[in-house]
């Protein structure tokens, strides 16, 4: 396992915790047991600016944003992953590393941090966008692209043990270029 893998899910479990009571807001209580999102109105056009942080993203999924890149690349077939939302895809592919793709609703560019405190703006397909280089460690980078004030698109890469930072940079960036036109345009 690189790096990346060994480190992500724990900074991502505490991303995941923290955002678990903005989660918890958009949840229907009309019936006791596990919460669940509450479903948007089959028609959004009448909405505007009422529409909540959940309905950024509407139906769209992380895994069809990532399977045809993934596939392109010769990853395994992506799986679905809930460690920064509960919109995550991610696959690995043999003596190369992992890639994820999270479509986040609750939480903007603006918050994403990393250890070592490299947060640098860029922009992809036309979109803000931020940079961490070294995320979670040698060799890992992750792109996150402004989807609204309150919404991102994040891709994560982490390359095996002889890949690096710079080149992991370069890697997400170039998936997520291919992933921000296929994004809802956002505030």
């Amino acid at each position: 396992m690189s790096q990346y893998g060994a480190k992500f899910p724990k900074r991502s479990l505490l991303i995941a915790l923290a955002a678990l009571p903005l989660a918890l807001t958009g949840c229907t209580s009309e019936k006791p047991g596990n919460p669940t999102p509450s479903m948007p109105a089959p028609s959004t056009s009448g909405q505007g600016s009422s529409a909540s942080p959940q309905d950024a993203f509407g139906d769209l999924k992380a895994c069809d944003l990532l399977e045809p890149i993934a596939s392109s690349l010769g990853f395994d077939p992506p799986a679905v992953e809930t460690y920064e939302s509960d919109n995550g895809c991610g696959s690995s592919k043999p003596r190369y590393g992992t890639v994820a793709v999270y479509l986040v609703p609750n939480a903007g560019i603006t918050e994403l941090k990393t250890d070592t405190g490299k947060v640098n703006p860029i922009t992809v397909a036309g979109r803000k966008a931020v940079e961490l280089p070294g995320s979670a460690g040698k060799g890992a980078c992750l792109i996150g692209i402004a989807v609204a004030e309150k919404a991102r698109a994040t891709v994560n890469l982490g390359l095996s043990n002889s890949g690096t930072t710079e080149q992991a940079c370069t890697d997400a960036k170039s998936i997520a270029e291919q992933i921000a036109p296929k994004l809802p345009q956002g505030g």
